[in-house]
């Protein structure tokens, strides 16, 4: 745990050193309020604290959720440290960016859809859920696209009905009303327009098509995911339904992760940032069921991979 916060702490450390990602930019059209928040964060020292701070209310709440759920029978604060470790080695995340408050909406997300499960009467809950999905898209707009991710979790956690899904849907289009709104007032239409055009603003594959070595380490991560999924559906007989159908919504938001990584390429550091945020719970419950030396073998082999990745990365800026 120690290892893992001082590399964290670290690369924390080299790109304030390099001032990697300052100053905060923003597209004016299409995201108006994270230039505004931009414009709070001129100095660097300040972005550099929101941006820590926000990683750690993020992984506690993560961390949070795993242990109200049981998600991993043994009392652990891996999630936590793993969340830490991937957020703070991803050079594109840091110090602070609009992504940050994504995952921040999309992790009370997850807290308000899980405490929903069996509930054919949580119409506040799954109302809250579509706001959050629709406040995480005034800063990206592509994560409107989880939303029905959302309806499936309402069906795997049997709490689907008319209600529950009009619920979701209509707290998602409550922050749009406010956008239009917003446009009537200014009798200005580009950012509504702009917001929905992004939607199917694809770049099919180009994250594979021009490859970097510093993407070894996302590779990494993809392929204990890959084990971390199937180690998961081989022990899922062992866990109770509640578990088994929440690691379930984990793996489906993990994979949807990635299918957007490959959509939009543009953006990859924004999606692997969400990806970061279920396969924290999936890595841990992986380790969490292995034996203690292989656990720490590949443990430090993941801490290794993510920690080069990074410094090639940072080393090319």
């Amino acid at each position: 745990m120690l290892v893992t916060f001082s590399i964290s702490l670290l690369c924390w450390i080299a790109c304030y050193i390099e001032s990697s990602g300052f100053p905060l930019t923003a597209n004016d059209t299409i995201l108006p309020l994270w230039k505004k928040l931009c414009m709070l964060m001129t100095n660097k020292a300040i972005a550099y604290s929101c941006g820590i701070l926000f990683m750690i209310l993020i992984a506690y709440v993560i961390q949070r959720i795993s242990d109200i759920e049981m998600l991993i029978r043994e009392r652990t604060r891996l999630v936590f440290i793993i969340f830490v470790l991937l957020t703070s080695t991803n050079v594109g995340m840091l110090p602070f960016k609009e992504s940050m408050i994504v995952l921040l909406c999309l992790v009370f997300m997850i807290y308000e859809l899980f405490n929903a499960y069996q509930l054919p009467e949580a119409t506040g809950k799954l109302f809250n859920t579509g706001v959050l999905i629709g406040i995480s898209g005034l800063f990206l707009p592509q994560t409107l696209w989880f939303m029905p991710l959302v309806w499936l979790g309402i069906y795997q956690f049997l709490s689907l009905s008319y209600r529950n899904f009009l619920a979701s849907l209509i707290g998602m289009l409550t922050i749009y009303w406010f956008v239009l709104a917003w446009c009537v007032w200014t009798n200005d239409f580009s950012m509504f327009s702009a917001l929905f055009s992004s939607l199917t603003d694809f770049n099919f594959l180009s994250i594979f098509l021009s490859f970097r070595y510093y993407q070894l380490g996302f590779i990494g991560i993809v392929l204990l995911m890959i084990v971390a999924f199937f180690h998961i559906k081989r022990d899922a007989i062992n866990n109770r339904v509640r578990v088994r159908q929440m690691l379930s919504f984990l793996l489906n938001m993990s994979v949807w992760s990635l299918v957007l990584i490959c959509l939009y390429g543009g953006d990859t550091d924004s999606f692997l940032a969400i990806f970061f945020l279920p396969v924290s719970v999936l890595i841990a419950y992986f380790f969490e069921n292995m034996g203690y030396r292989f656990r720490f073998m590949l443990y430090y082999f993941i801490l290794a991979l993510t920690a080069v990745s990074f410094i090639i990365r940072i080393w090319s800026y």
